[in-house]
């Protein structure tokens, strides 16, 4: 389940997906949980997708999620399985991503502040139904629109949006407003991200690069500069646009105004950005 925006004759290759902001809850879901609903919503980007609600329809294709990531974690991979969720093995293979299962956050979130999301063992046919309805749809129409945009200009440049707790950069010296992921160089090139992060500095945010995020799944998955596929996760400090302890936006319109003008003038070349 996801909404998408897809122009018909894009004037540029601009991509920008958004895993987290999903807010919808299936019944399945919902009959196998312990937690509220109100505790488990915490884990959502709450209303992400809102900070691009300006950006003009013809300045960038977007793929937003619906599904909450408390349900199925789009920005990690299918084979990030803890198999201890289930009543029989779910995947038989060895699983990916184990930092973030023994964190109880692989592809199925487990633990919300340390408390278990579910009421017991999930069966089999639970997960495959999830991946096959919210999971794969999502990354096949990714993937699609990326080749798509790869065929017509050569490259894509692919922004993964989030949203990040204002207490995992309290302790920051320099508190950052923005953070900006590339895994280290290799979802996309160093000049790309010195280029995105002088256009948010211009507008007087503080922006940090790969710290304290890298980038997840999707930017490692996705990026590959070397085919063209320039793949940049932002982090947006929740402190800028929204009160996170009662889940309601505040101050969101100036976010969304440097987002929109960003990205409605976009207009990177590696030739400019060389310059």
């Amino acid at each position: 389940m996801y909404r998408k925006f897809i122009r018909h004759n894009p004037k540029n290759p601009v991509l920008i997906t958004v895993p987290h902001s999903g807010d919808f809850y299936p019944d399945v879901f919902l009959k196998n949980i312990r937690l509220d609903l109100d505790k488990i919503r915490k884990i959502e980007d709450f209303k992400s997708d809102q900070i691009i609600k300006f950006v003009n329809k013809d300045a960038a294709d977007v793929i937003v999620a619906q599904c909450s990531r408390a349900v199925v974690d789009l920005n990690r991979s299918r084979k990030a399985i803890d198999n201890n969720m289930f009543e029989k093995i779910i995947l038989n293979s060895n699983a990916d991503e184990k930092k973030m299962l023994s964190y109880g956050l692989g592809v199925f979130p487990k633990l919300i502040q340390n408390e278990n999301i579910f009421k017991d063992k999930l069966p089999i046919s639970y997960g495959k139904y999830i991946l096959e309805s919210f999971y794969d749809p999502f990354h096949l129409n990714v993937n699609s629109q990326i080749e798509t945009l790869i065929s017509k200009f050569g490259v894509c440049y692919h922004f993964d949006l989030h949203s990040m707790p204002y207490k995992a950069v309290k302790n920051m010296k320099n508190k950052p407003d923005i953070v900006l992921g590339n895994n280290y160089q290799k979802s996309c090139s160093l000049e790309f991200v010195n280029y995105i992060k002088k256009n948010f500095e211009k507008y007087g945010l503080k922006v940090s690069v790969n710290d304290p995020y890298a980038g997840g799944f999707i930017t490692r998955n996705y990026g590959n500069p070397s085919k063209g596929i320039e793949t940049l996760q932002i982090e947006v400090n929740r402190d800028l646009y929204m009160d996170e302890e009662n889940l309601l936006l505040k101050n969101i319109n100036s976010v969304q105004e440097i987002f929109s003008k960003i990205f409605n003038l976009f207009s990177y070349s590696p030739r400019i950005a060389a310059e």
